[in-house]
């Protein structure tokens, strides 16, 4: 006979075993192949973002500008700046360059047009301007009238005569046309001027064009000039400035010869090749970028180097790495389940051997030789398993491409897996881990010996090691002390004083650590929770009912007496202790009538407490008080179950008696259970929380379809106008205009800064997106409380009328002050009117002219006395005012406006938060009637402005505000305060509060929100330079209309910063592989991993039940048990224990995952998402995975029950007989 060596052994042991030993290298490739991929994918998804990132983005943004301020006007000098320039490119950037224009812009000049020549007698009112040049204009330009400028230069006594070419919109503002002569000049004492014909009137070819940088208007509209004009000058603020194409000669020859030593501004657009760039690393661009930057800032004084991509790697490294969280942290809780599966394998693996080890440890063989036996099983499998878990990532990585996720990302492709050393060394790095956890289980439990196992075998232990060293204690305080810190960061992320931001790995194990404790505390309590459904024991109902006395005892009197002193709660605690006595006594009594009546009056005591003090549902009282409010049922329930237990069927009461008599039996496959569910619910529910998330924080950022920020609105006159422009866009449904800005509450220096949005309230519900958990009431109601109050009529100043006059009695001689009246418009527009210096004392008649270009009908706003002071430092006095108003040129009587005979309907101006300004009427002064208006005001002003005005909402202006806004300030519904709204103070009054409101922030000082004309009204009243006007427009769409109004908006927009489009955004996000195409792919693998976890893990679990008991079902068909009732026994046992375990998994899943999304779910700037997230799932994917647990889970203990139900009697008494 030949001899056994430990080779054969190990051969013939792995052939005997090879079911269990193929589940377990299944499992050890999956684990490995998941942490070898992992890297892989998440630098392969960055790779392919920044990729996608660089093709959707506009190639004006990702264009390099290099700038020039100060380059001297000459040709020595812009020749060498062009040749500095294109040596820097050559030798940084010549791989991804395309191409380049050069602009130059010379300082800005005083202009002389045909309608407002530029000369001493015309005044001090002048326009300003400045000359421009574009390499290869006229190839991008078309001529609706002349020519091209020539380079021709004619030098005159005045200065050189140059010819130019201007914009069409520039020549509708200023009426220049071909032909027409304007003038530039440095100051208007300069005797040098420049003289420029207009040849050309010129419109963009394609405004769009990258040629443009995507926007013409940079150059051929300009904005209005915020450089302030020299001393003595006037100049309109509204107006923008003339700019004029001349050719680069005469740009050298004409104006830097009749100006030597003058600057101009040189600006380069480089085109970068997208594709080139794609092909460059981010570290590689960056480097580039840098010596680009070095080598034009050392070439060119005050030069920089401008470009998109710069901030395009920023933001999508800051992205991709809080993205790439959510991902990180399924990838764990993927692992860990796979690693536990490979646990439970092992650990079946060496009870179906312990027979076999038994016998050897009996021949002698030390644990050495078995740990060696183990080792040699376990190297075949984890080398063969780290050698092929690398290809298996980087081949699955690579065509994740292929995915219909992918699919508008990759057009079908690969992704671009790039082959790195990392992916190996993490293999063999699962592989060593793998060894151990195959090894270390078969050693350790290879310590008994023959006697040992057979005593074992016919009595398991009723405590497993874990319960009886009180390890899932042990973990429940670790993990507590974990989603402790959770709680109160807020989020994995941490960082350091020394290190950027980065994940906190060791609170990724958050969730693997919830649902191991969850499930180790399930086999503590499911002995009990049996007992209890049998009717054996109440212990479960004991262990309830002292937890939550304990618990509401300590709880309330620490609540109690951290809020005060008083002595309250001790008749809360004493209905407690009432309670737990006669718990006691219920329990200890044998009779039926005492227990009856203890029960009752429980409950009596108990609806007691929960009536006077019912917990919300996030008070940390209300699950003890919810066990509390169980114990009477409970009690209930176990008298019957008592009651009802002997009539239970056979097959019942044997299911039962099993799980009691050996609940550890279900301890690997209940964790397992409860580790793919929770997994599957991690999967599904933070992803269809995120996906949500992101596409509702793009809308709570745009608030409608479009909205447009910084809107320019120096071409109309009036909100109408503003309107008509942006509804003459094809495919615009409506527009709604919007104001935002700042205010104070408090004083100037120590008050508390909020922001202020004032919307269109009639029409904003039926453009904007709202969420319902925004406020209490709907959007319409909240715009509703905006438009709420008196609403005072206006006083109307008749159509025709010439002239405003007020008969006006000063109590003193006010000789630095005037009188102005405030009239508005059809179109809205404010205009201020000077009645001329107060009078000395007496009735005065003082009058104004009405200006023609106001547009009928008009209002009378305001009366208004003006001192040149500043604050409170205003002269103290009182005026009379009766009879305003008004006269006609045409022989009609002159009509009263106002005569003061009835109560006054006037409401102060405020100048301070303590203003002591009033105005009424008296009889102690008039000029006809009875009665005269009276004005008394003190030394506080506004801007040097005090006086009344007929409020549009009767008093202070109706405001919604912010939760966080009242909080801070104490002002809260129907209380009236004074805020300073971008430098003027308003009186307000609160009528609503919401938490939150779309493109607002909630965070520190909160927000208000008015209605827009209350709000112009009130904030142009005291602006009689300046006017404030909407800075907002938010746009709905035609649906399919998108991409051509986010395309016009841009040309309209002076930023592309400046348009948020919804659609354009949700797009984006839909192309980011890492937010929603990564997450999908990842959400696929763990639905895989969760099939193969369970169904392998629930067969093998009833293949050793089939093994283990073979000889009981065998017994139990001898005595009598039918093929149906051992059916049922089965199924009631081992479905239970299946339902039982999703059951748990669930739960445990769903508060797991609200935890990790409040964790995972933050901006790019590492701070909560506006607005908070919506918890969802989807079931569409969960669904369809429980139908298939289901199905595998009952077709395997199908095969189960048939396998069970054909033992042969004769050979099981044979095999226990020997």
């Amino acid at each position: 006979m030949r001899p056994l060596t430990t080779f054969k052994l190990v051969l013939k042991r792995i052939t005997d075993d090879w079911k269990l030993l193929l589940s377990i290298f299944v499992g050890i490739t999956v684990a490995a192949s998941l942490l070898a991929g992992a890297p892989v994918y998440i630098r392969t998804l960055e790779r392919q973002g920044i990729n996608t990132a660089i093709e959707r983005a506009d190639q004006s943004y990702l264009n390099i500008f290099t700038y020039a301020p100060y380059i001297t006007l000459s040709k020595d000098e812009l020749n060498s700046t062009e040749a500095a320039i294109g040596g820097s490119i050559d030798d940084q950037i010549s791989d991804i360059y395309r191409g380049r224009e050069r602009y130059l812009k010379t300082p800005t000049y005083l202009v002389g047009t045909p309608q407002n020549p530029l000369t001493p007698e015309q005044g001090t009112r002048v326009s300003r301007g400045y000359m421009q040049n574009m390499s290869n204009l006229n190839d991008h330009v078309t001529w609706l009238s002349g020519r091209m400028a020539s380079d021709e230069v004619v030098q005159t006594l005045s200065g050189p005569r140059l010819e130019a070419v201007i914009g069409d919109v520039t020549a509708n503002v200023f009426d220049i046309w071909t032909g027409d002569v304007v003038t530039f000049a440095p100051s208007l004492n300069d005797p040098i001027r420049v003289t420029m014909e207009i040849v050309g009137v010129l419109e963009p070819a394609d405004p769009g064009e990258e040629f443009w940088q995507q926007n013409a208007n940079l150059f051929l509209q300009p904005q209005p000039l915020q450089e302030l004009p020299d001393v003595g000058l006037e100049i309109d603020p509204d107006e923008p400035p003339l700019a004029l194409f001349i050719s680069h000669e005469a740009l050298v020859e004409g104006v830097g010869k009749a100006y030597p030593g003058s600057f101009v501004s040189s600006t380069w657009y480089i085109s970068v090749d997208k594709k080139g760039l794609t092909l460059w690393s981010k570290e590689f661009t960056r480097e580039r970028l840098a010596r680009l930057e070095a080598d034009v800032t050392s070439a060119m004084r005050g030069a920089a180097v401008l470009t998109g991509i710069d901030k395009l790697l920023n933001d999508f490294e800051r992205r991709s790495f809080f993205s790439g969280v959510p991902l990180l942290l399924l990838l764990v809780v993927m692992v860990m389940t796979v690693l536990y599966y490979v646990s439970m394998m092992v650990s079946y693996l060496v009870q179906s051997r312990e027979d076999d080890v038994a016998l050897l440890r009996s021949r002698g063989v030390t644990n050495w030789q078995l740990g060696r036996l183990y080792a040699l099983e376990g190297l075949a499998l984890v080398v063969t398993a780290s050698v092929i878990a690398p290809f298996l990532a980087l081949g699955a990585v690579a065509y994740a491409g292929k995915l219909g996720y992918f699919r508008d990302i990759t057009f079908g492709e690969t992704l671009p897996v790039a082959f790195h050393w990392m992916p190996f060394a993490v293999a063999a790095g699962t592989g060593l881990l793998g060894l151990a956890m195959f090894v270390l289980p078969a050693v350790i439990g290879a310590r008994s010996g023959l006697v040992a196992h057979k005593m074992r075998s016919s009595r398991p232990p009723s405590v497993p090691f874990f319960q009886k060293f009180y390890l899932d204690v042990g973990l429940l305080v670790v993990g507590g002390l974990i989603f402790w810190e959770l709680q109160s960061r807020g989020q994995l992320i941490s960082g350091g004083l020394f290190s950027d931001v980065q994940v906190n790995e060791a609170l990724l194990f958050a969730p693997v650590l919830l649902l191991t404790v969850v499930a180790l505390l399930f086999t503590r309590f499911f002995p009990l929770l049996v007992r209890f459904i049998s009717g054996d024991s109440s212990a479960l109902i004991h262990l309830m009912a002292v937890a939550s006395f304990v618990t509401l005892t300590l709880f309330i009197m620490i609540r109690e007496l951290r809020v005060d002193t008083s002595v309250e709660w001790i008749w809360e605690v004493a209905l407690i202790g009432g309670v737990a006595a006669l718990y006691y006594g219920t329990n200890r009594t044998e009779s039926v009538w005492n227990r009856t009546a203890g029960l009752v009056t429980q409950g009596g005591l108990i609806a007691l407490l929960i009536y006077a003090d019912m917990p919300a549902r996030d008070d940390i009282l209300f699950l003890p008080t919810l066990a509390f409010a169980l114990i009477v049922p409970f009690q209930v329930l176990f008298i019957i179950l008592r009651r009802l237990n002997r009539f239970y069927p056979v097959w019942a009461s044997m299911a039962i008696w099993h799980m009691a008599r050996n609940p550890l039996q279900y301890s690997w496959l209940v964790l397992l259970l409860v580790m793919v569910t929770g997994l599957g619910i991690l999967a599904t529910t933070v992803g269809g929380t995120l996906d949500r998330s992101y596409e509702e924080r793009i809308l709570y950022e745009v608030g409608s379809d479009l909205r447009m920020t910084g809107v320019p609105t120096f071409f109309a006159i009036g909100n109408d106008e503003i309107k008509e422009r942006f509804l003459t866009i094809p495919g615009v449904t409506s527009v709604s205009l919007g104001l935002r800005g700042g205010g104070i509450v408090g004083t100037t220096y120590s008050g508390n800064n909020f922001s202020v949005l004032a919307i269109e309230a009639e029409e904003f519900p039926y453009i904007a997106w709202y969420r319902d958990d925004f406020s209490e009431r709907s959007l319409t109601g909240v715009m509703r409380a905006l438009q709420s109050g008196v609403h005072a009529e206006p006083i109307d100043i008749p159509e025709g009328a010439q002239k405003l006059k007020v008969w006006a009695d000063a109590e003193d001689y006010y000789p630095n002050m005037f009188m102005w009246m405030v009239v508005q418009d059809r179109r809205g527009v404010l205009d201020t009117l000077t009645l001329g210096p107060m009078p000395e004392p007496g009735w005065t008649l003082m009058e104004t002219t009405i200006p023609q270009h106001l547009e009928w009908p008009l209002s009378l706003v305001s009366v208004q006395i003006y001192e040149p002071v500043f604050g409170p430092s205003g002269t103290v006095g009182e005026m009379y005012l009766d009879d305003i108003h008004v006269e006609f040129g045409n022989g009609r009587e002159p009509q009263i406006l106002d005569d003061f005979e009835g109560s006054s309907k006037w409401t102060t101006l405020a100048t301070s938060l303590i203003s002591s300004d009033v105005v009424g009427v008296t009889d102690d002064a008039h000029v006809t009637g009875r009665r005269a208006g009276v004005f008394k005001f003190g030394k506080d002003t506004d801007q040097g402005i005090r006086g009344f005005y007929r409020s549009p909402s009767g008093g202070p202006v109706p405001v919604v505000s912010s939760a966080s806004f009242s909080k801070t300030t104490g002002a809260g519904v129907g209380d009236a305060i004074i805020v300073n709204l971008m430098g003027r103070l308003v009186p307000i009054r609160i009528m609503d509060t919401v938490d939150y409101f779309p493109t607002m922030d909630p965070s520190r000082n909160g927000f208000l929100l008015m209605d827009l004309d209350n709000a112009l009204r009130h904030l142009n009243i005291l602006s009689p330079i300046t006017t404030v006007r909407p800075n907002e427009i938010f746009i709905s769409e035609v649906p399919g209309a998108e991409e051509e109004v986010h395309k016009i908006a841009l040309s309209l927009a002076p930023s592309r910063n400046q348009v948020h489009d919804r659609a354009s955004l949700v797009e984006s996000v839909r192309l980011d592989p890492l937010i929603t195409a990564g997450w999908k792919a990842m959400a696929l693998l763990a639905i895989g991993v969760i099939l193969f976890a369970a169904t392998l893990g629930y067969v093998t679990y009833l293949i050793s039940f089939s093994a283990q008991s073979r000889s009981e079902m065998g017994f139990l068909q001898a005595l009598g048990l039918s093929k149906r009732q051992m059916g049922w026994l089965l199924s009631a046992e081992h479905l239970v224990i299946a339902a039982l375990g999703l059951l748990i998994g669930t739960a445990a899943g769903f508060a797991m995952s609200n935890i990790m999304v409040a964790s995972v779910a933050v901006t790019e700037q590492g701070t909560p998402v506006l607005p908070p997230f919506v918890l969802t799932t989807d079931w569409s994917i969960m669904g369809p995975v429980y139908a298939a647990l289901v199905l595998i889970f009952t077709g395997s203990l199908y095969w189960l029950v048939r396998t069970s139900s054909n033992v042969d009697l004769y050979e099981i008494s044979r095999i226990e007989g020997e």
